[in-house]
């Protein structure tokens, strides 16, 4: 019986650790698929509406948003990441895509294979690319918040503008323990159990990036505001020195 318990709860914890390995994966290999194009959107499976599009997005490096291939999508945990693109030129249509790339993700491409991206603009044809993925280009600005259909009773949380995608999201309790949110498939985090209800203000946040790294942040607020987007205490994750950027 020990020995089957903790083999469960090996399996359990490389579960939960698996999207955590998966996204460092990205920065660490290139993925070779095919780059197509699906016009220009204004939105998106990652829930990114202009005008509001983190600042990254509108950072001078990058040229292009795309649509991320499904298998690496990872849950929409891939939503708000950058990659390079490099484009081999080689293909068929009209608009081959050449050299490299530094794009944004801001929607899914259901249909493609990893190491495949969708350009968010008008173009034609299939062409042989890489991806890889980099830290974002945040420069000095910090990480965003923006809440949906929210009230004192039920959260709904985008976490924008992060250098490296966070994979945890927690929130501190009157007791002082954390509480973690539940990812959900359109870039947001929902309360899950241990939540104190109704919500106490100010907004006090402990998350996690994809290689471990953590920030405590603090929302200054006293009622909830949907569809604005928030700024915290100006906290952004590190500049992580083993990964691309």
């Amino acid at each position: 019986m020990k020995v089957l318990l903790t083999i469960l709860l090996s399996v359990l914890t490389l579960a939960n650790g698996s999207h955590e390995h998966d996204i460092i994966n990205l920065y660490k290999h290139n993925f070779r698929g095919d780059g197509t194009y699906y016009g220009v959107g204004s939105s998106g499976t990652c829930s990114y509406t202009p005008p509001d599009l983190p600042p990254v997005a509108k950072n001078h490096a990058i040229t292009d948003y795309v649509a991320l291939n499904s298998p690496q999508f990872f849950g929409s945990l891939a939503c708000g990441m950058c990659f390079t693109v490099n484009g081999t030129g080689h293909g068929l249509g009209n608009d081959p895509i050449n050299g490299q790339h530094i794009v944004f993700v801001k929607d899914l491409c259901p249909e493609c294979h990893a190491g495949s991206v969708d350009f968010a603009k008008n173009g034609d044809g299939r062409w042989g690319i890489s991806i890889r993925a980099i830290q974002c280009p945040v420069g000095n600005t910090p990480i965003e918040y923006k809440f949906q259909g929210s009230n004192d009773y039920y959260l709904k949380l985008q976490v924008r503008n992060a250098r490296i995608p966070a994979t945890k999201v927690e929130m501190r309790q009157q007791d002082n323990h954390y509480a973690s949110f539940q990812h959900t498939t359109d870039g947001f985090w929902t309360m899950g159990a241990g939540f104190d209800k109704p919500v106490r203000y100010p907004i006090h946040l402990r998350l996690t990036a994809a290689n471990g790294d953590t920030v405590l942040d603090t929302i200054h607020m006293n009622h909830i505001q949907n569809e604005v987007v928030l700024h915290g205490s100006g906290k952004q994750f590190s500049l992580d020195r083993n990964l691309p950027h």
